[in-house]
This record gives C-alpha cells, structure tokens and sequence, in this order.
C-alpha cells in the first residue's frame, strides 16, 4: 500500500485520512536485486492497496498476497479486507512459512494520528513472520528514541536505502494527477528487513539500492551540408 509521502495532497488538503500513499513497483524489484528472498514461504503484504508489493513479488516468481482495510483495486492476490492490527487472525498470518512485505501507514488512520503506528506494524509483523520481515519507511523514521527500543529488542539484519527518491502519490488522487502521478519524489525512504532465520546480530549493515539505469539516449545525428 500505502505509507508516507510527507507532502500535501494535490487539492491542497491534510494527510489522506488512511495513509494510503502508493509506492512505484520499481521499489519492491530493487529490494528483490539485491537481497536473497525465501522461494518457499509465503509472502503477505498486509497494507496491499493496489498491490504493487505483492504484483512485483509475483513477477519474480513468488507466491504473494495482500489485504487492507479496504478493496481498492481487482488483483487476484488481493484476499480480503482485513485489519492487520485488529483481535482477528486472518488465514494467511498462521502460515508456517511466512514473510511480510509491506508499506505501512505512517502516523494516520481515519483521519487521526496515531503515535508509533508504523512501530506498531512492523512489531505486529515480526510477532507472525517465520522468516523476513521488510518495511518500507521514510529515511527520517530511522532516528528516534522509539526506534532505539525497537532496534534494541529486534536488531535488523539490514537496512536498505533507496538512491533513487520514489514517488507515493495518495491512492485516491492517481487518477485525476495522470501522468504526473508517480514522475517526482519528495521523500527518501529506506527498505528494513528483519530476517527471522538468521542468527542475532548487534548491528545492522547498511545497503545503498542504485538508482535504476537511465534509458540510453538516441544520438542526434547532424546533417551534412551540401556543398
């Protein structure tokens, strides 16, 4: 789905009420080109969306699937409305192998704020995931006392950061913004991971993702002159 492009919607008003901002499928295939993922196990996105995470990891031969609050769009690994941090368990959380792949919301749900929510995600996630856990978060959510504890109780086996800045236009706006929908970046944002089947560590390395190869440029080719 959805986390946090820090920025004004287009029409000028507040935050969506959901934090629904979507992130380019670029972004999941640059995490996949540079670490190893788990051929095995399942893969959920629990903030689908429009399930840009779970198409992307099905394009690499994955099997992956998404829920949300809300159907949003008509994928087929869209499998129901479901609130990830809600009393219910939904089918796919009690798999036994498992990774969750997500964008979470960043600080917004129905319109109020909600302190540490995307703590609270990724904490919810790494309660059911047997293997990796990989979150996708602004740059800045990196530096904070709360993320101390977290990375205190829960060291990541690496973080991930994205050269290239994505656009997370608000879901409900790409329609009427067109092309201009995903062309510009405001936020630099960074790939967590936690893997669950490797051994604690004390720190965390960090990875820079490249930007993606620019298109080669058609040479201008110059007419000759007639003498």
């Amino acid at each position: 789905m959805v986390s946090a492009e820090l920025t004004a919607r287009r029409s000028g008003d507040n935050r969506h009420p959901w934090d629904w901002y979507v992130e380019e499928q670029w972004v999941t295939h640059a995490l996949c080109d540079i670490l190893a993922m788990d051929p095995d196990v399942t893969y959920l996105d629990p903030f689908a969306g429009l399930c840009h995470i779970p198409d992307a990891l099905a394009d690499r031969g994955l099997t992956a699937f998404g829920t949300d609050l809300f159907e949003r769009g008509n994928s087929p690994r869209f499998l129901g409305r479901h609130d990830f941090l809600g009393d219910q368990i939904h089918m796919l959380e009690a798999m036994r192998g498992l990774s969750v792949m997500m964008n979470p919301p960043f600080s917004f749900q129905d319109g109020r704020m909600v302190r540490g929510l995307a703590e609270k995600c990724i904490r919810r996630a790494l309660s059911i995931a047997t293997h990796k856990v990989c979150a996708l978060v602004p740059i800045k959510w990196l530096a904070s006392a709360g993320r101390f504890r977290l990375f205190a109780e829960h060291m990541p086996s690496g973080i991930y950061i994205l050269s290239e800045r994505p656009s997370m236009p608000p879901g409900d706006q790409i329609a009427a913004m067109g092309t201009a929908a995903f062309a510009h970046g405001k936020v630099d944002y960074v790939w967590i991971v936690w893997d669950k089947q490797r051994a604690p560590q004390d720190f965390a390395p960090t990875y820079w993702i490249p930007p993606r190869a620019k298109p080669a440029r058609a040479p201008r080719i110059q007419s000759t002159p007639r003498g």
